[in-house]
């Protein structure tokens, strides 16, 4: 079963719904058939505050194996560099990213924020 953390920074969600609304394989047949372990998603995750904190920091660590971290849309960087525009677990998303691909077996862009930058992506570049 391979373990799977999606995550979702600037100016994206569409492709969640895309993903959520698949009909060959449907995200149910792609769990059961495909052996996927949703870890946590934001539109699907039951778990909210420290739990997710606590999922993040076991990935990173290694006391939680990540076979594959999705990050869907552009990584804030805004302000200077620091990316304190777009927090997420008491930190900047921009910084669990980083830590998070390094933990990862396989590492996924997606959507034309992720890949592209987007609008966001014009105003994330460092100041």
């Amino acid at each position: 079963m391979a373990n799977v953390l999606w995550l979702q920074g600037g100016a994206c969600s569409g492709n969640t719904m895309s993903f959520l609304d698949a009909q060959e394989p449907t995200v149910v047949e792609l769990i059961v058939d495909f052996g996927i372990n949703i870890l946590w998603h934001p539109t699907v995750g039951l778990e909210i505050g420290h739990q997710v904190s606590d999922l993040l920091n076991d990935c990173v660590s290694g006391k939680t194996q990540l076979d594959i971290f999705v990050f869907e849309g552009s990584v804030i960087e805004v302000p200077n560099g620091t990316g304190k525009m777009n927090y997420f677990a008491d930190r900047p998303m921009k910084d669990w990213v980083r830590e998070l691909s390094n933990a990862a077996q396989f590492v996924v862009a997606i959507g034309d924020c992720a890949t592209w930058g987007g609008i966001s992506g014009r105003t994330a570049q460092p100041e």
